[in-house]
This record gives structure tokens, C-alpha cells and sequence, in this order.
């Protein structure tokens, strides 16, 4: 019989952004994917005139706070001189990220999920 429940494989990619930074990225849920999809359908389809632009930021946002914390299993990227890690599962620590290191992050978790297609749905 095929397997079709979501795999646990990780995939460990080192970042350009930073040297020698990592992170290991798994895969989404089906469920965690209509999750992401449903935030940004509700905002297009609960908004209209020129709050619409506000309500699909905020919706994107929600969307890359899921991602982050759902598939960022493991790193070595520190938020500060201590050597604390960053928490990706807390939206504060999402929003200290480096803005180039959150860019590169954001889009292999994109290329992992293939979040492209969802857009056109």
C-alpha cells in the first residue's frame, strides 16, 4: 500500500546569508498548508475597498509566523552576544530576525512547500 501520510524527513541547508548558519526545515502538513492557504483566502474574500491591502499583509505575516514555527526544526542562529537561540515558534523573535537572514529562511521554507501554486488557487 502507498504511503501517503506527511513524511518526518528534515532537509539541513546551510544559509548564505550568514556563515556558517543553518537551519534543518521539514515539510508541512496537508493541514498546516490549508491553514496558511485559509488565512490569506479569508483576507482576500472578508475585505474589500482600501482596507484589503492592510488585511492581506497582516494575513501574509500570520501565514510566515505558521511557516516559521512549523518548519524550522533546528538552527545555530543566535538573537544575541549571550548565544541565546532564536525561537521560531514566537512571533517576537520572527520580527528581530535580519531582514536578508528571515528573506533566505522565508524562501526555502517556500521552495520546500511549493507555497507558489497555493497563490493561484
Amino acid at each position: 500500500m502507498p504511503k501517503a501520510y506527511a513524511q518526518k524527513s528534515t532537509e539541513r541547508i546551510e544559509l548564505k546569508s550568514v556563515p556558517d548558519g543553518f537551519v534543518v526545515l521539514k515539510r508541512m502538513t496537508y493541514g498546516d498548508k490549508l491553514e496558511r492557504q485559509s488565512m490569506v483566502k479569508m483576507a482576500i474574500e472578508l475585505t474589500s475597498g482600501k482596507d484589503a491591502k492592510g488585511e492581506l499583509a497582516l494575513a501574509n505575516k500570520k501565514a510566515t509566523y505558521l511557516e516559521f514555527a512549523n518548519c524550522i526544526v533546528e538552527h545555530n542562529l543566535e538573537k544575541d552576544d549571550d548565544g541565546t537561540l532564536f525561537n521560531f515558534k514566537n512571533a517576537a523573535d520572527v520580527d528581530a530576525l535580519d531582514p536578508k537572514i528571515g528573506e533566505e529562511i522565508d524562501s526555502l521554507i517556500s521552495e520546500m512547500n511549493n507555497f507558489e501554486s497555493d497563490a493561484v488557487k
